[in-house]
């Protein structure tokens, strides 16, 4: 799972100033790992409960981690509305995270995309919230333009339907390639590069 090998390199938090939160950084980093280590060998409950413990400790890769299991019944029973309230508590930690200062950026910023992306999704397809075109390409925009490939393609897809927005091909272009840029290329979108969009590629083309 992407969420959980981008995870892995993430620590719950920055040094605490005493010897305290600094131990208890480190019990809730461990439950984390030991969760990504239960999931990589399919040992899904026990998966779930470490996540499940470091998000009962307010860290915001635990409860990202917890909600995408919650959604999805892994080593647990599915429930979409719950794995909602936590996906959107993660991403409301990692931005207070990341209004600390520089030092938390680091820790925080890949968390933060991948939980303002895993909102889109909630939205688009109605996982434990109404289902919204309009909100769902509203967080798909704020992850692609913070990095997240996915999310990208996600928007995309979006200009080209018009789902939650009006139709905008070039646009459609625009993210496309720059997904394809970073390796997460889509099948079938070899239109991207033909010359009549390389106009996308300057970065104050739709200035």
């Amino acid at each position: 799972m992407c969420a959980l090998q981008s995870a892995a390199s993430l620590p719950c938090s920055i040094a605490r100033s005493t010897i305290s939160d600094q131990q208890t950084d480190q019990q809730t980093d461990q439950h984390v790992q030991s969760g990504i280590h239960y999931h990589e060998l399919g040992q899904l409950e026990k998966a779930t409960h470490c996540f499940r413990l470091a998000s009962k400790e307010g860290c915001p890769i635990g409860m990202f981690l917890y909600g995408i299991s919650l959604r999805h019944g892994w080593g647990c029973k599915s429930n979409t509305s719950l794995a909602f309230q936590y996906l959107q508590t993660a991403a409301e930690h990692a931005v207070k995270d990341l209004l600390h200062g520089d030092e938390y950026e680091l820790a925080s910023k890949d968390e933060l995309i991948m939980a303002i992306y895993e909102l889109g999704v909630s939205f688009q397809q109605g996982w434990g919230v109404t289902k919204s075109k309009e909100t769902a390409f509203y967080y798909f925009e704020i992850a692609a333009n913070l990095g997240d490939c996915d999310a990208m393609n996600d928007l995309a897809f979006c200009y080209v339907h018009g789902h939650g927005v009006k139709k905008n091909i070039y646009k459609a272009a625009h993210y496309y390639r720059l997904a394809a840029k970073q390796g997460q290329g889509q099948i079938g979108n070899s239109w991207i590069w033909k010359e009549k969009y390389d106009m996308v590629d300057n970065p104050n083309w739709d200035k």
